[in-house]
């Protein structure tokens, strides 16, 4: 099969080209360079989407919930408290 683009691969994965770029720079993506162009190769795709599907399939934890809940299941809401300035002394 033929190398990837990062137009192509953001295509399929439903991402912006953008981001393939970035994950090939950050290193989590294996990719070669042909001059300024970025391919990545086929079987690197089929290999990262193998794991992400048999990963989540029959996996209770793909579908598990991240927060706490009380005893009787309600959720509990947190939000972000304002960081506090330090205060100035004079």
């Amino acid at each position: 099969m033929k190398p990837f683009t990062p137009e192509m691969l953001a295509d399929r994965w439903g991402v912006s080209a953008t981001t393939v770029r970035n994950m090939c720079m950050d290193g989590s993506l294996q990719h070669f360079r042909l001059g300024r162009l970025y391919r990545i190769p086929a079987y690197t795709v089929e290999e990262i989407e193998k794991c992400q599907t048999s990963a989540s399939e029959g996996s209770e934890a793909a579908f598990a919930s991240i927060g706490a809940k009380t005893e009787n299941g309600a959720a509990i809401s947190l939000r972000h408290a304002p960081e506090r300035r330090p205060s100035q002394r004079q």
